[in-house]
């Protein structure tokens, strides 16, 4: 088989030398080998002949991200903290207590609308988020107004931990297929408080992954920052600029250099443009299919167009005195460019609180200079993203992202076009130009990020349903276990790639297999195996092929109602208030045009 496979490369090498059209690179211990090939068939072959070799098992820790670890806020006693109405005073899920901000807020809004002018409502809605959202902050000295309890588990490893506390990490981040190679003991769940201090986040850190290594006795650790985990990574390093104890980083979707939502919400950047304010930023907020959007943009139109700006506004501005300016993780979302605007607003000097945010700072702007140092070293780096998205409509804003962070960032330096647009024609990739690092799509050129051959992108990736993109799930599995592995040494995984959100398919696939084929007529039974197969296969393939897994979970869903097991789906009431309510916006918008109702026109 050897000599086989030697004589193909052979072949490959030689058509290859004639032809020179593309190239193959395969990773080695200190560089990267590349092989000329003619097209994919040659350059299929010529990795067919590099199988991946198993890397020597290190245990995993997850750096989870944004929200994905249960906080609770504590009494004076360490006890879970109570609201008025005796639930529990949650740091995440954020909880507010509704019924002072309606107390606060009535009367204003009430008298606001009545005279369409403001009658206190500014006043009242700063006071009103303002004191929802200040048990959140930190004290100029460092130190929290509320102390919280994060859900640890203990610092134990999955195998360690109960079924239920198994459930919570795996819909989180599904990596089954990981723990069933390894073992449930190599895997590790980090939890921190979302809202908390990077630094002391960090010491956790460090203390867990010395445990890690006494308990399982190797030397290093593989680190998984996930989203906010990025940024949590980027303190971390500017600790240990080495890498010591680490064996592999695998980034996804990091927050590596923070989110331009964050930055631009801190600026008091919000869209207040006409098309912001009357047809995008409630309708892209909510779903643009879902009627609830549309129906706001008419209902908002009860305030005068200066009154509703101002209110939007001040919102955000009570927002960010109360929480984001005074929390350290949520500096750890702020962009290094917008960094020093911000700082110049809202930052004390000599206080404990703007040193520890301008020591996350430094880190952050010599990250990848870090990270340089950590692959000389040999860690191994590798990165996952998503791009082709626009922000969150509450900022104005033409970069490519995956909605929540702006696609730079998670991609550690790669080179974008504005969102729906291409890079151009005539662009010019700007390094490593004896590859094709630029994506299919025209959108990105891969050359200028840190790892241009470790690093991988799905287009139109939702950065909240990443974690049900089974691809990029089995993608991190495979980057774990494979001693080396880039983005030409298995083209199963190109480069650049699709995405899917396959969790209601690989659920109902589960489902279809639990029915009792014997109740069926021949018929039923064979539409059934072939829905299943068709979902199977669509499952099998990992390069994605848009709307086909939405196809496949279709089919399922139809055979299920056929069989009796599923009611149809009755929408047409959603369908109708959704064509009647969007209707209206648009044409309020464009004959009546982007203003309140009391404005004059051409206000």
């Amino acid at each position: 088989m050897k000599k086989t496979l030697k004589a193909v490369l052979s072949v490959v090498l030689v058509f290859a030398m004639v032809a020179g059209i593309g190239t193959v690179a395969f990773a080695t211990e200190n560089s990267i080998d590349v092989i000329q090939v003619a097209d994919f068939d040659k350059a299929t072959q010529a990795i067919s002949a590099k199988d991946l070799e198993k890397d020597e098992v290190y245990p995993s820790i997850i750096i989870h991200g944004i929200g994905q670890a249960d906080t609770y806020m504590l009494d004076e006693n360490g006890n879970h903290a109570l609201d008025e109405e005796g639930e529990e005073f949650t740091g995440w899920p954020i909880h507010i207590v509704v019924k002072p901000m309606v107390v606060t807020l009535l009367a204003p809004l009430l008298l606001s609308i009545g005279f369409q002018r403001d009658l206190g409502l500014m006043d009242a809605a700063y006071e009103a988020v303002y004191n929802a959202m200040d048990h959140l902050a930190y004290n100029d000295d460092g130190t929290p107004k509320n102390q919280f309890e994060v859900e640890s588990y203990g610092g134990r490893s999955l195998k360690e931990c109960t079924q239920e506390e198994k459930d919570i990490i795996y819909d989180n981040v599904p990596l089954m297929d990981y723990t069933d190679r390894v073992g449930e003991e190599n895997l590790y769940y980090f939890t921190y408080n979302s809202f908390g201090d990077i630094y002391s986040i960090v010491d956790d850190l460090e203390a867990l992954i010395a445990k890690v290594k006494k308990e399982t006795g190797k030397d290093k650790v593989n680190l998984i920052p996930i989203s906010l985990g990025g940024a949590i990574a980027v303190g971390y390093v500017g600790e240990h600029p080495q890498g010591e104890d680490i064996h592999k980083l695998v980034f996804i979707v990091p927050a590596a250099d923070g989110s331009e939502i964050v930055g631009k919400l801190m600026l008091g950047e919000v869209d207040v443009s006409d098309a912001g304010l009357y047809r995008d930023m409630f309708t892209k907020l909510v779903g643009e299919d879902d009627y609830t959007g549309w129906l706001i943009n008419v209902a908002i139109r009860i305030l005068p167009k200066n009154m509703l700006k101002d209110f939007l506004k001040t919102i955000v501005k009570a927002f960010t005195d109360s929480s984001l300016a005074r929390i350290p993780t949520m500096w750890g979302l702020v962009p290094s460019s917008m960094f020093d605007a911000l700082a110049e607003i809202y930052l004390q000097e000599d206080t404990v609180l703007n040193a520890k945010i301008r020591k996350f700072h430094d880190a952050q702007l010599a990250f990848l200079d870090n990270l340089q140092n950590y692959a000389k070293n040999g860690v191994k780096i590798y990165d996952i993203n998503g791009y082709g998205l626009e922000l969150y409509s509450l900022v104005a804003s033409d970069c490519n992202s995956d909605k929540i962070i702006h696609s730079s960032s998670t991609s550690l330096g790669a080179t974008f076009s504005k969102v729906h647009e291409t890079l151009g024609s005539d662009y010019k990739q700007q390094k490593y130009t004896e590859y094709n690092l630029i994506s299919p799509d025209g959108q990105v050129d891969a050359s200028t990020c840190a790892f241009p051959f470790t690093t991988w992108f799905f287009a139109n990736q939702d950065h909240e349903e990443l974690a049900n993109n089974d691809v990029v799930i089995r993608l991190a599995t495979e980057i774990l276990i494979a001693k080396d592995m880039n983005v030409y040494s298995t083209p199963e995984y190109p480069q650049f790639n699709g995405h899917r959100n396959s969790g209601d398919l690989q659920d109902y696939i589960k489902y279809a297999k639990t029915i009792d084929q014997t109740t069926l007529t021949a018929e039923q039974a064979q539409k059934l195996n072939a829905a299943i197969e068709n979902g199977e296969k669509v499952l099998a393939a990992t390069i994605i092929v848009d709307g086909e897994c939405e196809n496949a979970e279709q089919q399922l869903k139809d055979v299920f109602v056929e069989l009796g097991y599923r009611e149809a789906e009755d929408t047409t009431k959603d369908e109708i208030l959704l064509v009647v309510f969007k209707l209206t916006s648009e044409l309020l918008y464009n004959f009546f045009g982007p203003r309140g109702f009391s404005d004059a026109r051409g206000v």
